[in-house]
């Protein structure tokens, strides 16, 4: 076997930007971390989805994870502001993110075991469409 780390999934950077568009620098709850997924690809990742991008994420010393708090690193925020640097759509960021990190990940560093407790993901998805339905409803009601 040789040494060579794979190119990664593409979930690394949807997870990646999510993290840092919903922490702003601080921390982010699973909710809000979920929120930010779905508005960076239209789409709500899965529990094995999430947990192997956190994995890499951790591992290329990117991101801080606990069950529930996510953060980028100093190394994180950095690539972010560099990735943020180009003036486009979130989603095209995200996609030409992807892209390159499926060839040229930011680190051939191992991805370390992390596994969310796909009740708590269930849980904070619940959190945050309960949120979405809200919001959706006070809009739709201040349009004409």
């Amino acid at each position: 076997m040789g040494s060579e780390q794979p190119g990664w999934t593409g979930a690394e950077a949807w997870i990646f930007l999510s993290i840092g568009d919903a922490a702003g620098g601080r921390e982010a709850t699973l909710d809000k971390v979920i929120a930010a997924a779905d508005s960076n690809n239209h789409a709500i990742p899965n529990v094995d989805e999430f947990s192997s991008a956190i994995g890499r994420l951790v591992g290329a010393g990117l991101v801080l994870a606990s069950p529930d708090r996510f953060s980028l690193t100093g190394a994180g925020e950095e690539l972010f502001r560099e990735i943020n640097s180009v003036r486009r759509g979130h989603i095209t960021r995200f996609i030409e993110t992807a892209d390159v990190w499926k060839t040229q990940p930011p680190s051939a560093s191992a991805p370390v075991a992390w596994e969310v407790d796909p009740q708590h993901f269930h849980h904070a998805l619940q959190l945050y469409h309960e949120w979405f339905e809200a919001w959706f409803e006070r809009h739709k009601k201040a349009r004409p």
